[in-house]
């Protein structure tokens, strides 16, 4: 792609934001960092277009690149911080009208717990679980996007999900 298509690159860009700020929220856990990573990624985005296939999946390399620049930034950091599965929502768009208050703390003690269990996972294995079980991709495309054979996303998808399992059902202490 020549500088000329450069325009194409940034409608599809706009297009893929939407998703690109969900992958970099459910990776990051806050606003502000997601933000930063998608900012980040659409600049790389722009500085590579010449790269990009146009016969191939904008979105799956767009989220190539954002994903990669999540673990550059994660090098750097010394800290773990927690991860959510999808942004937060206004609490009446989160919570049934009808739902009763202890269905409704039994819901975000189960949602924290999933959450923290997503913060402990490995880069790798939480990418895998985010992509596959989170966002609905395949597992060929989910290895497309990472880089890696489909083998290594199975297993590493594999094992997230049993340590993720293994994390919830340890007993929790009982607040008195």
């Amino acid at each position: 792609m020549t500088r000329q298509d450069q325009p194409g690159v940034e409608r599809l860009i706009e297009e893929h934001s939407g998703r690109a700020y969900a992958a970099a929220y459910r990776l990051t856990g806050n606003e502000a960092d997601a933000w930063d990573l998608v900012q980040e990624a659409f600049v790389r985005a722009l500085e590579k277009s010449a790269q990009y296939d146009p016969s191939f999946d904008f979105g799956g390399w767009l989220h190539r690149l954002l994903y990669r620049v999540y673990l550059n930034r994660r090098r750097g950091q010394s800290r773990r911080r927690e991860q959510a599965l999808e942004p937060e929502a206004a609490p009446a768009a989160r919570e049934p009208a009808a739902e009763s208050p202890e269905a409704a703390a039994q819901r975000r003690e189960t949602r924290e717990r999933i959450d923290a269990g997503l913060a402990r996972l490995p880069d790798d294995q939480r990418a895998c679980l985010l992509l596959v079980d989170v966002e609905g991709r395949g597992y060929e495309e989910a290895a497309d996007i990472l880089g890696w054979p489909v083998g290594s996303v199975a297993g590493r998808l594999f094992r997230a999900r049993r340590q993720l399992r293994a994390w919830l059902d340890e007993p929790t202490e009982e607040k008195p």
